[in-house]
């Protein structure tokens, strides 16, 4: 079907069928024209009903197991993956998802024996190999996921942002901190705005961080004019602050300010900037930070990030139709990026809660999770608001996806406190107490110093 026909198609479609129900091909092409359209739930009952017809069609439980999944219909997806695999087992993007859905759902060791042979065979492309390692590194074998994100980093520099992600989690939980540092330092150079990436980098272990910066400070020193390595540097010193406004938030100010003086035209310097000057309790400066690297700024993704703090800052400021205005605008160029950015989109969400724009605010947090499905702080979200409606399975079924997916110890607790809330209002204190249980022993490890563990 050609571009800008697909609406004429499936009414086409339609008309055929009204004459001949029985038509099964019609039936599939009717919800393959409804996916392209973005009628999911029209899209849906076309396929079940080719599946009635055809219930042998590996293409049509594959097209119906994809569509589920990528609606979050995690459970209903996970038997039409299977038996359009069972069928034919040359159906790589159903075995990719069926990947993710074992992956998801707590089940890594069929997800290596899924898509292993698929590897080997070396039919596979860089997805079904960095979800294999993802099911490598929840099985316990980090090193194994490690080998393989190496070769495909290798491979292709300008691979996903979540690849580089994944390799340097796997370098850490392998244990070779320098090399998932410096995996993060190369796609910071690729990324160059990512804030997971700045997250991951300051959650690794202190001393190691602390090395390391002390390295690239040294190296500042004797290149003391590189701005993007003044910026990399001051925003690892700003994060690793972590709000406690101490002597190393004041050098990544220092850092950031003689970025700024090098090259004052730099958005991305003045942005950074800002942000420091947020966290060291300046909303006035930081406003004007932003508004500055505002005008010079030729990077859609920046702008939305800068337009995104600003909105931030004009929240503080109490300047709600200021903030509406400006996270309006972000949000509309968000929408237009090939990789939006939940971050800044969350932001705006946050706003609109506490202006009490309850719908609007649930329809953001819904198209946050469609642009990224773990996206750990609109999945907890979800799960509050799910409270919030007393339905418990669906809380439960979300909170268990943040317990199975996230990393950040503050983000697993908090999903195990909802648990405990959630199971207690089911009066099923056995699992409350489960989840009660893993926040004591992970406190007393968190004082210890240790990593937090799978529940």
């Amino acid at each position: 079907m050609k571009a800008g026909k697909v609406a004429a198609a499936a009414q086409a479609f339609e008309h055929i069928l009204r004459l001949q129900p029985d038509f099964a091909e019609a039936y599939f092409a009717l919800g393959v024209s409804y996916v392209q359209l973005g009628k999911s739930e029209e899209a849906a009952a076309a396929l079940r009903s080719y599946l009635k017809l055809e219930p042998q069609s590996p293409d049509g439980h594959a097209v119906l197991g994809i569509l589920l999944f990528d609606t979050h219909r995690i459970a209903e997806a996970r038997p039409e993956l299977e038996q359009a695999v069972r069928l034919d087992s040359s159906q790589s993007e159903a075995a990719e998802d069926l990947g993710r859905v074992y992956n998801l759902e707590g089940n890594p060791a069929k997800a290596v024996a899924l898509l292993r042979p698929l590897v080997a065979s070396g039919e596979a492309d860089d997805q079904a190999r960095a979800i294999l390692a993802r099911a490598f590194m929840s099985s316990g074998d980090a090193a194994a996921a490690a080998k393989l994100l190496d070769a495909v980093l290798a491979a292709n520099p300008r691979s996903p942002l979540q690849t580089y992600l994944s390799a340097a989690a796997a370098a850490r939980d392998a244990h070779d901190l320098p090399k998932a540092l410096e995996i993060c330092e190369r796609g910071a150079k690729v990324y160059p705005n990512s804030e997971q990436l700045e997250s991951l980098v300051v959650s690794f272990p202190a001393e190691a961080l602390h090395a390391r910066t002390l390295q690239r400070l040294l190296d500042i020193k004797k290149n003391p004019n590189d701005v993007a390595e003044l910026i990399a540097v001051g925003r690892i010193m700003m994060d690793t602050d972590k709000g406690r406004r101490a002597s190393i938030l004041d050098l990544g100010y220092q850092l950031l300010a003689h970025a700024v003086e090098l090259d004052p035209e730099n958005a991305a310097a003045r942005y950074y900037y800002g942000r420091c000057l947020s966290a060291q309790m300046k909303p006035e400066e930081a406003e004007a930070a932003f508004g500055k690297a505002l005008s010079y700024v030729h990077d859609d993704e920046l702008q939305v990030r800068i337009l995104g703090r600003m909105g931030f800052e004009e929240t503080g400021l109490n300047h709600f139709d200021a903030a509406a205005e400006t996270f309006r605008k972000s949000l509309e160029l968000n929408r237009k990026l090939d990789h939006h950015i939940p971050e800044s989109a969350f932001l705006y969400y946050k706003f609109l809660v506490l202006r009490e724009r309850d719908a609007e605010s649930r329809a953001l947090l819904d198209e946050i999770l469609r642009w990224e499905p773990l996206f750990m702080p609109a999945l907890l979200e979800r799960t509050k608001n799910y409270i919030a409606q007393e339905q418990p399975g669906k809380a439960a079924d979300s909170a268990l996806l943040v317990v199975r997916n996230a990393e950040d110890p503050e983000t697993l607790r908090a999903a195990h406190y909802l648990l405990v809330k959630i199971y207690r209002m089911t009066g099923d204190e056995k699992q409350a107490q489960v989840h009660a249980n893993w926040i004591k022993s992970h406190q007393r490890a968190a004082e210890e110093g240790q990593r937090p563990s799978a529940p």
